[in-house]
């Protein structure tokens, strides 16, 4: 039986039977799991439509996630904060962060770890928290659309205590289960119209969602980890530009399709802005 890492209740199935509801708490996972090193040659997703997709709205969000960060984050002796992003992808919050942190990322993607690291960035190419010093410690460590792919997220987030200094911080930048477009796709998925579940969860992907986390479930993981969940901001989900290389990058996605899919969401995006967000921010403190 598995057991929720929120609070230890027994999972039950859920929607499909990969989709894992916890009995107690609010907890959403799934039993998907992740093969991001038996890719194929080249990878399994078309790689520069990702990159098209995301750069945008990533790129805008962590220009506001890190206007956050510095002004919470600091030291007393007044040295430059070190900031460890973990699965930095292609580099774009690390370059953001430069200039406020002294940053470190870490990448699993070979691929891409190499790609990154060409441009003059810091980047070890490995996983968290296996490619650190046992006795490497930060200031702050940021899991930007991350955390919700690790299997052991309890496990992961012990290794955070171990590799912060007293007082330093976690960041989850990740998708939220309160979202107005999650709960949309759960409701289609419940009339038979299942295709926007499995993409909120990426199935099929080499790196599925194996979690979706509220505030509820981040705080119950904060807590046994000894962190307290110190503050918590939205950002947006959905950029126009770049959104149709963001639908056709998991290859499978007919033109046609992407191209009504991305019609759609462009119009209904004012709605979206005033409606529950579906990425979330939770700022957790070492205690």
């Amino acid at each position: 039986m598995s057991l929720c890492p929120a609070c230890d209740a027994p999972l039950r199935s859920g929607l499909p039977a990969w989709h894992l509801t916890c009995t107690a708490c609010s907890y959403e996972g799934s039993s998907l799991q992740p093969h991001i090193l038996e890719q194929a040659t080249g990878g399994d997703l078309d790689e520069a439509s990702r990159h098209d997709g995301l750069a945008a709205l990533r790129q805008a969000n962590f220009a506001r996630l890190l206007e956050r960060l510095a002004s919470t984050v600091s030291r007393k002796d007044g040295a430059v904060p070190r900031l460890l992003d973990v699965g930095c992808a292609h580099g774009w919050f690390m370059e953001a962060a430069s200039g406020r942190f002294d940053v470190v990322g870490i990448e699993p993607d070979s691929a891409v770890a190499e790609a990154t690291r060409a441009r003059g960035l810091s980047v070890r190419g490995g996983f968290f928290p296996d490619v650190l010093e046992g006795d490497e410690t930060f200031d702050v460590i940021v899991f930007n659309d991350v955390l919700e792919h690790i299997p052991d997220v309890n496990a992961t987030l012990r290794a955070c205590h171990d590799h912060l200094v007293p007082g330093g911080w976690v960041v989850v930048n990740a998708p939220s289960r309160k979202g107005f477009l999650y709960r949309l796709s759960k409701l289609l998925a419940r009339v038979g119209m299942a295709g926007s579940f499995e993409r909120m969860w990426q199935l099929g992907f080499p790196s599925p969602h194996v979690h979706y986390f509220d505030t509820d479930s981040i705080e119950r993981l904060g807590r046994r980890s000894r962190f307290e969940l110190a503050s918590r901001m939205s950002l947006p989900s959905v950029a126009v530009r770049g959104l149709y290389s963001r639908i056709r990058y998991s290859r499978d996605v007919p033109v046609a399709k992407a191209a009504a899919l991305a019609t759609a969401v462009t119009v209904a995006r004012p709605l979206l802005a005033v409606l529950p967000p579906d990425i979330e921010v939770w700022l957790l403190r070492k205690a």
